[in-house]
């Protein structure tokens, strides 16, 4: 069995791109990815049933932490997480279309005269290997989550989950964050 899932950095943070500005950044993985991940693969998987691979679960849309650009979730993959839940789409679709030609001459008896080979398809692809960059990581005090930014970005950004704006920080600064009782 195979898995498909967004690979992480050491931290545990999975990148996304902007769909307008092209600009990268990290967020945690959220629980709206496998969702994402299944309608990807839905659309690219020839079979029948297909409204049986979309979960009955409304994703949310997702912001820019630059320019605040808003889009689904399926929107934020880079172009390599993209063409790799192609790859395994393709590859999956692969082996179903194999195990289904495959069982008639596994069951010969009931037709002893096929009237076509099955060829075994290709291993499935290997899981993209992790993401080493190193970005900045930033508290989004709004949901309570981190992100990581490029390090260069001292403008205002968004938060990705919410669209909340927060002030711009250099690259020199540091976050403190201060509790107060009251």
């Amino acid at each position: 069995m195979a898995w498909l899932e967004l690979p992480r950095d050491k931290a545990g943070f999975v990148r996304r791109e902007c769909p307008r500005c092209q600009r990268s950044f990290k967020t945690r993985p959220s629980r709206h990815d496998a969702g994402m991940l299944q309608r990807l693969l839905a659309g690219y998987f020839p079979f029948e049933n297909l409204h049986e691979a979309y979960t009955a679960e409304e994703l949310p849309s997702w912001h820019c932490l630059y320019c605040g650009h808003r889009a689904l979730p399926d929107a934020w993959l880079t172009p390599d997480q993209s063409a790799h839940v192609e790859h395994m789409a393709r590859a999956w679709a692969n082996h179903v279309r194999y195990e289904q030609l495959a069982y008639v001459q596994r069951t010969l008896s009931h037709n002893p005269r096929p009237t076509f080979v099955s060829v075994a398809p290709e291993p499935l692809p290997r899981p993209l290997p992790p993401d080493e960059e190193e970005l900045r990581t930033l508290p989004m005090v709004c949901c309570g989550e981190e992100v990581q930014a490029s390090w260069e970005w001292d403008l205002p950004m968004v938060c990705p989950r919410c669209g909340a704006h927060h002030g711009g920080l250099s690259g020199r600064q540091q976050v403190h964050l201060e509790f107060v009782r009251e």
